[in-house]
């Protein structure tokens, strides 16, 4: 016997109360996600801020440990050849060093905001390109045009703004971050039309993954390197005006210095951690969109889709907080 057909009336509320919540999830999703996108960029901004301030007293306290040097930019300071090189100032007093030693120049470490600005900027940016996915595996016929346009609009931005500065279109690098600017700006012109943003992201997707690796190796290889130097060198100057200049201090005095010390010596330490922050953001945001790229070429039920799009969705909420661990007081 075949089961009673519900009138026209009670199928449309049905249907009504069935897009009304998944409108409701989406509505709630795009909070989530760009509410995170806010907070990651916001606190990127606020530990950059700290960064040049401590890059700033690095270069104040190298400069103030030897009466030597002067307030130049590059420092140039010099160095022992062997263990057995006589005592000499920290700084040349000429163009040539002293016998035994042998010049070097430094700045105060590469700033970090050049490299990890522009990469959170588009981890957000992916952020827009991931809930868009979500929306379209769970409501495939859902207008998407907004988070589309949005993930266009600010890999562009990034590009075309030099945010990652001296792009060489005919290096692999270069190549990653057109091919990226150019899928999302094809994407936004094709958002209204469901079918054909699941046809571009089946064909060139993996532009997405290209661009997400190599963003990744390089934050990897920055924060194995220069992520902790000039907090080291900020430590290791304090240290010195502690040694020359401790019989001359008060205890006080002493103490604020010696916390300084260990402050910088803390920073330098837990430096890299913040980077590999970042770093683990951008795999957890590759994982993301890889996984609903192929959810929507796949053949899933309706609850495995919106099971799929809400996992997935979740995971760039937390990318986006990891980021934001990075705003921790330093």
């Amino acid at each position: 016997m075949r089961p009673p057909v519900p009138p026209p009336a009670a199928l449309a509320v049905a249907l009504l109360l069935t897009g009304c919540a998944t409108n409701a999830v989406r509505v709630q999703a795009a909070s989530d996600v760009s509410a995170r996108g806010r907070e990651a960029v916001t606190a990127t901004a606020a530990y950059l801020d700290s960064v040049e301030q401590r890059r700033r007293d690095a270069a104040a306290a190298l400069v103030a440990s030897d009466p030597s040097c002067l307030p130049a930019s590059p420092l140039r300071i010099q160095v022992p050849m062997s263990a057995t090189a006589p005592p000499a100032s920290l700084c040349p007093e000429g163009d040539t060093p002293a016998p035994g030693y042998t010049v070097l120049s430094i700045d105060v470490g590469t700033s970090p905001r050049a490299l990890l600005e522009p990469r959170v900027a588009l981890l957000a940016a992916v952020g827009d390109y991931v809930e868009a996915l979500a929306t379209i595996l769970a409501a495939p016929q859902t207008d998407v045009s907004a988070e589309l346009t949005a993930f266009a609009e600010r890999v562009g931005r990034v590009v075309a703004a030099a945010g990652v500065p001296e792009v060489d279109p005919a290096t692999p690098r270069g190549q990653g971050l057109v091919a990226l600017a150019t899928f999302a700006a094809e994407l936004a012109r094709e958002a209204r039309t469901a079918g054909q943003v699941r046809a571009l992201v089946d064909e060139r997707g993996d532009a997405v993954d290209r661009a997400l690796a190599e963003l990744r190796g390089e934050v990897e290889g920055w924060g194995r390197t220069a992520a902790r130097s000039a907090d080291d060198l900020y430590g290791n100057a304090l240290f010195r005006t502690y040694l020359r200049h401790r019989a001359d201090l008060t205890a006080e005095q002493r103490e604020q210095l010696a916390a300084r010390v260990f402050a910088a010596r803390e920073a330098a330490r837990t430096g890299p951690a913040r980077v590999a922050a970042v770093a683990d953001a951008l795999a957890l945001a590759s994982t993301a969109q890889a996984d609903l790229r192929a959810a929507l070429s796949g053949r899933l039920t309706p609850a495995q889709r919106r099971a799929a799009a809400k996992l997935n969705l979740d995971r760039i909420a937390r990318a986006l907080a990891l980021v934001t661990t990075i705003a921790r007081p330093l």
